[in-house]
């Protein structure tokens, strides 16, 4: 990615639309400088605004409101408009992307503000407009860059205060950056997926425990098993242990294989001993039951005796019962022919009386029909007269009642309409006067708007410096922060110094004994020459002479020292040498870091001072942090007043604004209704005056006086239709009855004279049959009348079902008596009583080795399906434990969750891509620093101990020979190393990965903290580096700059906002 145009208008400090084009430069590195509060970040602000939507700078965040211009004008609409390229050569590609902040305007209607959401349109290389949508485009220019706003950060642009941030970030944060930079997701991913199925088979393992413990529960141990104790003890244990324990279950199943053995050898005996007691009671049953139904054939023997001699002794009487049974039957039967001999003789009898007497009233029917016939006739004709004449008369009195209809509602009508008329007039007449009141309220209203119209951008320039006082504030808060460490470190320097004082003292004392006691030992070994060896006349082994006069003596005090003992005070003069040195490293750092406190406090001073003069601040030298803070308590407490006015203020103008809207409308609302109510009065009078017209024509031509008159003709027309219509009705009525009268009596009469003579037949025929029953059943009319009167024909049959019940009974009886003798044979009558008993001992003992048998067996299918079921579940957890420590022991040592080696896999894969980047940033750093430092990783070995340090860096001095943490540089140092990890990283990015172009980087100040030597190495560092396609811009104040760096993007400030523009070398 490489910028190519940044067009910027009402954004920060620059109002006017002005376009920075970077293509002009003709070296890639030049310099951005200019006045503190010129507008020089606001350009770094731009690009990434344009890029990710938010300002560059992550200490101090800016957006939306807060990124609108306050010295434009609220109609100009603010945007930021960024042409960069991607990629090189034949692949280069142009985008332009477009981005408008949050901002507020004036409304395009009435009066008042409103606020405009942040939009982003990005064009691409075939210069169509991507997706509308802000997600969509924001999420498509992160996949073109291939970076976050962190990333882009991190090594494309360092910002002001924030340079020293990947340098002195964590392991943990480092991660993160490089697992998108060099695409390392698959290492956690692998990570994930070992910690995933860890936890699947730790589940696994849970749900096998809790099916073992269930089944354990259902484990049932009989009570004279001998080793039933130990296995209680254990079935405890397995269940309420909250972890698996895997002895106690081998144990279990070993002790529950055993007892299964025992009880199938148990269970055997037990089923032989219940199939022996099942047989006894199965024959003690059969044996009762036999001599049950002996004893029931001998009950059924005498029953089936006593019946027979009853119906014996019945038999007689049976026999007349049999005989009167049959009696009464036939006079009944004889009865029912006697019944249908008087029906059939009454019948004829009927019949003739009935024909003689229609017949002689047949004559006078037919006369008196043929009447009615004639007077129908009659009725009928003047009954269609009648209805003529009203028919005529009903036309022509409808067609005069309904002109008198339409008279009286046209008359109606005039009279609402005349209402209507003045009604109207007067509604015309009120919307006037209201039109007229509003128009005085409007002009009212626009005038408080008038006055109020600055409210909305001032309590917008109010929240602005609001929310940049709180930044104030907080910075002020950190500040002093900076200088209670700076106090603090301090405090630790002169501790430290005093350490080193005490150790050197210590190391010198100790040295100086030491130097002592080791002349006197080489004194001593003299000594003992002296002793030993010379002797008057003989040569001194050392010096020749012969004579001696004044050998060594050895003084007693030092008798005992020894070459050990001196060694031994040689150790302890090195280790206070080491404690002096180890001291003296202590203090020299605690200094650096002081010395490194204090500038970031310098520093923090110079950035407040600049932000504070940016505010606007009064204050014409260094800042103190004192006066800092009570200018910004100063500031907030005027805003805290301005705040309460401006919210009135405001609330003044949407209230006139609101009454503005509302009036605008009420105003179209009224206009429309006076409108409305002139068209509506002009169509009343219309109307009338129609009306009018209409009635008159209708007097004309009405031809009755009025409406009663023309109803009374109708009446009394329609009276006469009414009486000719009954009379025709009643007329009708009439000769249909005696029509009907007399075909009735024509058809009955010839009925009459067919029927009779077969219903006198019928007579005759039933005569004979009765006859011919009383003869074949030998009873006289006395007789059968007299058994007709003493006996019903329900009698009969009760005498015969009484005879059929004797007959059964006899019959049933005879049966069981021959079944009971073939029955019994020759055996004599049984005891059950015995039997009985012998059957309830049986069943005692069968009971009881049956309930003995189930108890067992119940022994046997639990526990041997306990058993079976426990075998596979075991073999299984050896298997997922098997497969969980693999899985674990990958997990443990691939995650860093092993003590002493807390590195884990992406870390590790992480450290061969920092080892590049730190090849690439040596390169530099050595050079900046003259060779003077080196940035490193942790050793491997040492990456792990305590917490992941696989990609936290320390710094080797050369002067020293020494490795310590980069936090103890200097401020100038950190910047060096932080601007060789930024090149070396993008060094690397551009080496690893053909989907991120980065040929831009921006350094915001820190050049300040340099020495002339350091500047000008990193100065030549960087002109190497835009010695290719990569643009590097710097800003900064530092004057040597502008004389080294050729190019140069000015940047001034004035009362109507920023302005830029090159100077080209």
């Amino acid at each position: 990615m490489k910028p190519l145009k940044l067009t910027m208008q009402a954004f920060g400090s620059y109002v006017t639309p002005g376009t920075i084009d970077f293509e002009r430069t003709e070296q890639n590195l030049f310099l951005i400088t200019g006045d503190t509060g010129a507008g020089k970040t606001t350009i770094f602000d731009a690009i990434v605004f344009a890029l990710y939507g938010e300002a560059s700078s992550g200490m101090n965040k800016k957006n939306g409101n807060e990124l609108q211009s306050q010295y434009a004008d609220p109609q100009i609409s603010p945007f930021v408009e960024l042409t960069f390229s991607e990629g090189d050569g034949i692949s280069r590609q142009i985008y332009t992307v477009r981005r408008t902040p949050r901002h507020i305007r004036p409304v395009k209607r009435g009066h008042g503000t409103t606020e405009e959401k942040e939009t982003v349109s990005l064009i691409l290389p075939d210069q169509t407009e991507f997706s509308r949508n802000k997600k969509e485009t924001d999420e498509k220019i992160v996949e073109i860059l291939g970076l976050t706003k962190g990333q882009f950060m991190q090594v494309a642009m360092i910002a002001q205060g924030e340079f020293m941030e990947l340098l002195r970030a964590k392991s943990d944060d480092k991660k993160v950056i490089f697992r998108k930079l060099f695409h390392t997701e698959p290492y956690q991913k692998i990570v994930e997926e070992l910690r995933i199925r860890c936890k699947e088979k730790e589940k696994d393992i849970g749900e096998i425990r809790t099916v073992c413990q269930t089944e354990v529960g259902h484990i049932s141990v009989p009570e004279e098993y001998e080793r039933r104790e130990e296995i209680q003890e254990l079935l405890i244990r397995v269940v309420d242990s909250r972890r698996f324990h895997a002895e106690d279950m081998e144990l279990l199943l070993g002790e529950l294989q055993q007892m299964c053995g025992y009880i199938q050898a148990r269970l055997l005996g037990i089923q032989e001993a219940a199939e022996a007691a099942e047989q006894a009671r199965s024959q003690a049953q059969e044996r009762l039951n036999r001599a049950e139904q002996l004893q029931q054939a001998y009950q059924q023997l005498e029953e089936a005796e006593t019946v027979l001699q009853q119906c014996k002794e019945n038999a007689g009487e049976m026999q007349r019962l049999e005989q009167q049974i049959r009696t009464i039957r036939n006079a009944w039967e004889i009865f029912d022919c006697f019944e249908l001999v008087q029906t059939n003789e009454k019948t004829v009898e009927q019949t003739e009386t009935e024909l003689k007497n229609l017949e002689e009233r047949l004559p006078e029917l037919v006369q008196r029909a043929e009447e009615g016939t004639k007077l129908e006739d009659a009725a009928r004709e003047d009954n269609r007269k009648k209805n003529s004449i009203y028919s005529q008369v009903s036309e022509r009195v409808g067609q005069a009642l309904k002109q008198f209809q339409k008279m009286e509602d046209t008359q109606k009508d005039l009279e609402g309409q005349q209402n209507d008329l003045d009604q109207a007039k007067q509604n015309t007449k009120a919307v006037q006067e209201q039109k007229e009141q509003l128009t005085a309220q409007i002009a009212d209203w626009k005038k408080q708007e008038m006055e109020k119209q600055a409210a909305p951008i001032q309590l917008a320039r109010w929240e602005s410096q609001q929310k940049s006082v709180e930044r104030l504030k907080q910075e002020v808060a950190d500040t002093k922060d900076l200088e209670e460490a700076w106090n603090r470190q301090k405090k630790t320097v002169v501790t430290t110094q005093q350490k080193f004082r005490e150790a050197s003292l210590e190391y010198r004392q100790e040295q100086e004994r030491y130097e002592a006691m080791r002349q006197i030992f080489f004194n001593m070994q003299a000594g003992l020459i002296a002793r030993e060896q010379l002797k008057p006349g003989q040569p001194c082994p050392v010096c020749g002479s012969l004579e001696h006069p004044a050998p060594c003596e050895l003084a007693e005090e030092h008798s005992t020292l020894t070459r050990e003992k001196l060694d031994e005070m040689s150790v302890s003069v090195e280790e206070r040498r080491k404690e002096q040195e180890s001291c003296a490293s202590s203090a020299e750092a605690a200094l650096e870091l002081a010395n490194e406190k204090e500038k970031q406090l310098k520093e923090a001073l110079e950035r407040l001072f600049g932000h504070l003069q940016e505010h606007g601040c009064e204050i014409l030298e260094a800042v103190e942090l004192a006066l800092a803070e009570a200018v910004v308590q100063d500031e907030m407490q005027q805003l805290k007043e301005q705040e309460q006015q401006l919210n009135a203020e405001v609330a003044k103008l949407k209230q006139a604004q609101r009454h503005l809207q509302e009036a605008e409308e009420e105003t179209e609302k009224l206009e429309t209704q006076y409108k409305a109510a002139q068209q509506k009065e002009q169509e009343i009078h219309v109307a009338l005056e129609g009306n009018r017209a209409v009635l008159k024509q209708l007097q004309r031509e009405q031809s009755y006086t009025s409406r009663e008159a023309a109803q009374a003709e109708l009446d009394l027309a329609k009276k006469e239709k009414e009486q000719a219509e009954r009379a025709y009705e009643e007329a009708s009525k009439e000769a249909k009855r005696a029509g009907k009268a007399r075909d009735e009596a024509q058809a009955l009469q010839k009925r009459y004279r067919q029927d009779l003579p077969k219903q006198k037949e019928q007579a005759l025929q039933c005569r004979q049959k009765y006859e011919a029953r009383m003869a074949a059943f030998g009873l006289t009319t006395e007789q059968w009348q007299a058994v007709t009167q003493q006996y019903t024909r329900e009698e009969a049959d009760l005498f015969q079902e009484k005879l059929d019940a004797h007959k059964a009974q006899q019959a049933q009886a005879q049966g069981r008596y021959t079944s009971a003798k073939e029955q019994i044979g020759a055996q004599g009558k049984p005891d059950l009583e015995v039997l009985q008993q012998n059957l309830q001992e049986a069943e005692q003992v069968w009971k009881s080795r049956q309930e003995e048998r189930e108890q067992w067996g119940t022994y046997a299918r639990v526990n041997s399906e306990s058993y079976a079921r426990l075998m596979p579940k075991m073999e299984e957890r050896a298997q997922i434990l098997k497969e969980h420590q693999q899985f674990n022991d990958l997990y443990q040592r691939l995650s860093g969750n092993i003590s002493g080696f807390r590195m884990d896999l992406e870390t590790f894969v992480q450290r061969q891509y920092l080892e590049r980047i730190l090849y690439a940033a040596n390169r530099r750093f050595l050079e900046m620093s003259a060779g003077q430092f080196e940035l490193r990783m942790y050793e491997l070995d040492k990456a792990g101990e305590g917490k992941n340090h696989g990609l936290d860096l320390m710094v080797y001095s050369a002067v020293t020979g020494k490795v310590r943490e980069v936090r103890t540089l200097s401020g100038g140092e950190s910047f060096m190393a932080a601007l060789s990890l930024a090149l070396g990283m993008a060094d690397q990015i551009q080496e690893s990965s053909a989907a991120i172009h980065l040929d831009v980087m921006f350094i915001d100040e820190g050049f300040g903290s340099l020495d002339e030597h350091s500047r000008n190495q990193a100065v030549r560092v960087l002109q190497e580096m835009a010695g290719g396609s990569k643009l590097i811009g710097i800003i900064s104040h530092v004057t040597e700059l502008k004389q080294e760096i050729d190019d140069q993007l000015l940047v001034s400030k004035d009362e109507s906002g920023s302005h830029v523009r090159w100077q080209i070398s």
